[in-house]
Formats: C-alpha cells, sequence, structure tokens
C-alpha cells in the first residue's frame, strides 16, 4: 500500500495537467473555505462573550468601516484592473503608480482618523468609544495597500500566493480576536485584532509589490487614475446603500437585540457570497480581456451563465445549512436568526447576478456607467428603508432591498446588452433556477427537520443536474472552457 508521501508526486501530476483556470479558482476556494471556517469558529466565541446587543454594536462599526474604505481605496482595484490589467512595461509603471497613490490615501486616512476618533464616536446612534473607532479606522485606512497587491497577484495569475496571503491574515485575525475576547477585551478586541492583522498585511504585501513594479509617487499620474477610480466610489457608496445602510435606519426603530439577530443572519447569509467568490475572483480581473478576444461576447455570456446557476445554488444552499449552523453555534438566545437567512441569502444572490450580467457596462473609459446604474438601485433601496422600517422594521428592511438589487439587475442586464450584446441562452437557466427556488422553500417547511432537508436536498441536486445536462455547467461552459491567453489580460 502506497504511504501518504508516495501519493504525492501522483497528485501533483494530475494537478499540473488540470486547466490553470481550475488550478486558480481551486486555489481561491480552498482560501475561502479556509477563512469561512475560521468565522465559524470564532462565531461561538463571539456570541458567547459578547452580548446580541454588542454584536450590533460591532455590525454597526462594520457598516460604518465599508462605506470609510470606499474613500480609503477610491475605486484603485477596479483602476488596476483597468489600467495594470495589460501587462508589460506600460501595466508595471502603472501599477506602481496606483500603489504610490495607495499610499498617499492610507497616510491620508490614518491621520483623519487620529484627529476626527472622538468625533465620529459622538454622533454614532449606538454607544460607541474613540478607541474603537481609532482601531477601526487603523485597519480601514491601510486598506488600500491591502486591496491593490491582492488586485495585483490576481492580475498575474498568481492564485495560490493569492490564497495563502488571505489564509494568513485571517488565521491571525481570528486567533487575535479569541485571544483578546477570552482576555476580557471584549469589542475593542475584535476591533485590534483586526486593526494588527491589517498592519502586518499591508507592510508585507506592499514591501513585496514595490521590489516587483516600484512605487512611484507621481501626482501627475493621479488624475488619469482617479478618473477611473474615483466615479466607482459612487458605486461602492450604492453598493453600501443596498447591503448594510438599512442598519443605520433599523438602529433607530428596532431593538438592540434585534439588531443582534439580524446581524447574524446576515452573517451566516454571506454563505452565499463565499461560495461563489472563488469563480468571482478567477472571473472579474478577466472579463474585460476574455469580451475582447475574439469570440469574446459568445464566451462571456457562457462563463456568466456558468456564474448565475452557482449563484442559485449557492443561495440555496445557504438557505438549507443556514438555520443549522445557527442552532448549533450559537446560544438560544442567537435563535430568532435564522428566519432572516433565506431571504438574505436571496439578496445576495440577485446582486451576484447583477454583477454577472454588467461586463459590457465596465468596457468604458470611465466607471460612470456602474455609478448611475448602482445609484439608482440605492435610491430605490433607500426610498424603501425610509417608508417601511418605521412601520415593519427588518421585515421592511428585507422587502426593500429586494426590490431594489432586483431594479439593479434589471438595469444593469438592460443597458450592459446595448452596449455590448452578448448572446445570452436564458433558457437552459429556468429548471434551475426553478429547483433552487424549491429547495430553499422545502428547508423552511414545517415538516420535521430531516425530511425537509432531506427533500430540500434532493430539489438542489436535481437543480445541478438540470444545469449540467443544459450545458450551463460541465464541458464548454464556465471557466474551464478554453484557457484565457495570460498575453491578453
Amino acid at each position: 500500500m502506497l504511504t501518504s508521501w508516495q501519493r504525492l508526486p501522483k497528485a501533483l501530476t494530475i494537478w499540473r495537467r488540470l486547466p490553470q483556470a481550475m488550478q486558480d479558482a481551486a486555489w481561491y476556494g480552498a482560501s475561502l473555505g479556509w477563512t469561512k471556517a475560521l468565522a465559524m469558529l470564532t462565531l461561538p466565541f463571539l456570541t458567547a462573550y459578547l452580548m446580541p446587543a454588542d454584536f450590533a454594536r460591532i455590525e454597526l462599526l462594520s457598516s460604518a468601516a465599508e462605506i470609510a474604505a470606499l474613500f480609503a481605496c477610491a475605486g484603485l482595484v477596479d483602476t488596476a484592473y483597468r489600467f495594470a490589467g495589460a501587462g508589460g512595461e506600460a501595466g508595471g509603471r502603472a501599477a506602481g503608480e496606483i500603489l504610490g497613490l495607495a499610499l498617499v490615501l492610507a497616510a491620508t486616512g490614518l491621520g483623519l482618523t487620529w484627529l476626527l476618533a472622538p468625533h465620529i464616536a459622538a454622533h454614532m446612534p449606538l454607544a460607541v468609544r474613540p478607541r474603537e473607532i481609532l482601531l477601526l479606522g487603523i485597519a480601514v485606512s491601510l486598506e488600500s495597500l491591502i486591496a491593490v497587491p491582492m488586485a495585483m497577484l490576481r492580475i498575474t495569475g498568481r492564485a495560490g500566493r493569492y490564497a495563502l496571503t488571505a489564509s494568513a491574515r485571517a488565521t491571525l485575525q481570528s486567533g487575535l480576536v479569541v485571544v483578546l475576547l477570552v482576555s476580557g477585551f471584549g469589542v475593542a478586541g475584535v476591533l485590534g485584532a483586526g486593526a494588527i492583522a491589517a498592519v502586518s498585511a499591508a507592510v508585507v504585501l506592499t514591501a513585496a509589490q514595490r521590489r516587483e513594479t516600484g512605487l512611484r509617487v507621481q501626482p501627475a499620474q493621479w488624475g488619469r487614475l482617479l478618473a477611473y477610480g474615483v466615479p466607482l466610489i459612487g458605486s461602492g457608496l450604492a453598493s453600501f446603500v443596498l447591503g448594510t445602510a438599512d442598519r443605520w435606519l433599523l438602529a433607530g426603530h428596532v431593538s438592540a437585540q434585534s439588531l443582534g439577530h439580524y446581524a447574524l443572519a446576515a452573517k451566516i447569509s454571506l454563505i452565499a457570497a463565499l461560495l461563489t467568490q472563488p469563480f468571482e475572483l478567477w472571473w472579474y480581473p478577466r472579463r474585460l480581456a476574455v469580451l475582447a478576444a475574439a469570440g469574446g461576447a459568445a464566451r462571456s455570456a457562457r462563463i456568466a451563465s456558468a456564474g448565475l446557476v452557482l449563484t442559485m445554488l449557492a443561495a440555496a444552499a445557504t438557505a438549507c445549512a443556514g438555520p443549522i449552523l445557527i442552532r448549533a453555534l450559537t446560544p438560544v438566545s442567537y435563535h430568532a436568526a435564522i428566519i432572516y437567512v433565506p431571504l438574505l441569502a436571496a439578496c445576495l444572490a440577485l446582486q451576484s447576478a447583477g454583477s454577472l450580467v454588467n461586463v459590457g457596462c465596465y468596457a468604458r473609459r470611465t466607471g460612470m456607467v456602474p455609478m448611475a446604474i448602482n445609484g439608482a438601485a440605492a435610491v430605490v433601496a433607500l426610498a424603501g428603508y425610509v417608508l417601511f422600517i418605521p412601520h415593519h422594521g427588518i421585515d421592511g428592511a428585507i422587502g426593500a432591498t429586494l426590490a431594489a438589487q432586483s431594479v439593479r439587475l434589471v438595469l444593469f442586464y438592460g443597458v450592459a446588452q446595448r452596449l455590448v450584446a452578448l448572446p445570452w441562452r436564458f433558457a437552459p437557466l429556468v429548471a434551475p433556477a426553478g429547483f433552487s427556488v424549491a429547495s430553499a422553500m422545502a428547508a423552511q417547511s414545517h415538516l420535521p427537520v430531516a425530511s425537509a432537508l432531506a427533500i430540500a436536498s434532493a430539489l438542489w441536486l436535481a437543480a445541478l443536474g438540470c444545469a449540467w445536462a443544459g450545458g450551463v455547467l460541465g464541458s464548454g461552459a464556465g471557466p474551464t472552457a478554453g484557457a484565457v491567453n495570460p498575453a491578453a489580460i
């Protein structure tokens, strides 16, 4: 019998024979699986050492960090895809200029955080300490120095290094969260863990990219770079409204405990997004290059269709597994979160679908088209929050988000088709969509848990089978269908 060490060369040979796209997706999947496993392992510590009201405070601070990170990064990740993705001398020079701009933005953010932390804390809707704002601000300010080098790893096809770096950061942060919570640091301990991990990642990643592309602080180039990236801040702000702005309105109309339940459900529903991220991490940096290549429109439609099916399956799986995870990992005081998981997973599925059909909107000189569409959807969401949250609380927030994400999907599809017509085939998607919805509904039925899960699992497998039989997944479809020419990326 062969030992594990003797089997290793054979396994490596099989690995090298896989298409590069499959290897990359496997690296991304392994990284996301590891980070999600860490999140699940730390969740019992969070719910054991923090009350639901404290959990709600962290959620509100995370929401504030999301909007601050948009300004801290200034759209530099998409700017890197646009200007550094071409490769060669021009791409390397652009990468160095983008890294230099990221350094300036990070230094500015740290200075503003130090000055404004007491004022920000005083105006938060829940009680927050200035030191918590300071710790959060450190992590947010350094995000550009992390995101830009990580984007360059994706652009240059170094999925393995990307995965190991992301996993190392998550491991350090999760370990520190547990240690600091057990030591009695509470919310400040959770935020401090994030700050330490961010500093470590920023130093290592910035130094590594500086060795490869240089670090060029050239103000003369900032206008060109920011002209592409800054409009995408508007898209990010719209995504914030669609994603987490409802917490700010809910804080004034529901109890902190209920907001904590909603925050937990939102975290669990993110499983849907994490399940599709290996595909998205592979596809998004490449989609413009694929579109520009010969036969790019047809290939883009095939790959995006595969992504749509993966999105459906991920949302249905989350609706089935989410309640089980909440019961298994949290105290009874958190179990009220279960009822929100399926609809929040549906919100994320609509968001991912909109991002998969919009490739034509990004094939422009600026990011104005995505900003306008995301802005229109954000207006719908914000209007819904204002109208429905005061009377319907969390249910009103979820309903408004579903409506806004639906508007975003329709607008992105319509406008993208006008700009770059893709030969979509939607008929093969109907059956997988129907079975996915039925699977999620079966999991929420009043049948005994074992029976409900058995029926839901059968329906989920039917969705998968229909997608495979219809050619949406499998040979000739998805990211494995024809390797992307690295020279074109």
